[in-house]
């Protein structure tokens, strides 16, 4: 039958003091490593998870900001605009009062013109008359 002598049992317990021995000496210092450097990746993943929410929620705010930039400066623009047509309108009516008032004022001092060139061709056309008619009869 299966019988076991003392280089077998010597084996084994060589076995497990090797295997006692690596474990304390080398697994136990690799896993405490790796379990350190899950924990550390663990704790970055997640500091880059709240940085990048963090980024998104400001990215977000000026966005907003920028939207609502935008929309006061359209705005401005569009008041300005109209102002500025107004404005516009305001001095294109006066200029053309004043246009229309110089025009009636032209008017005015060309009928008085002649007016006053009429009384002198009335008074000279007396004049030229007898001059004619003096020279018609001879005398």
């Amino acid at each position: 039958m299966l019988s076991i002598n003392a280089t077998a049992i010597v084996v084994f317990l060589i076995v497990w003091v090797l295997v006692l021995a690596l474990t304390r000496v080398f697994f136990k210092p690799i896993l405490r490593i790796l379990d350190e450097r899950s924990g550390r990746i663990a704790r970055d993943k997640a500091a880059a998870a709240e940085a990048l929410g963090s980024y998104e929620n400001d990215l977000r705010r000026v966005e907003e900001g920028l939207k609502e930039a935008r929309a006061a400066a359209d705005a401005i623009r569009s008041a300005a605009e109209t102002e500025a047509l107004k404005e516009k309108s305001r001095l294109v009516r006066e200029i053309q009062a004043e246009g229309r008032a110089e025009v009636e004022k032209a008017k005015e001092e060309l009928l008085r013109e002649m007016e006053t060139l009429k009384k002198e061709l009335d008074a000279r056309t007396a004049e030229i008359a007898e001059t004619i008619e003096k020279r018609i009869l001879g005398e």
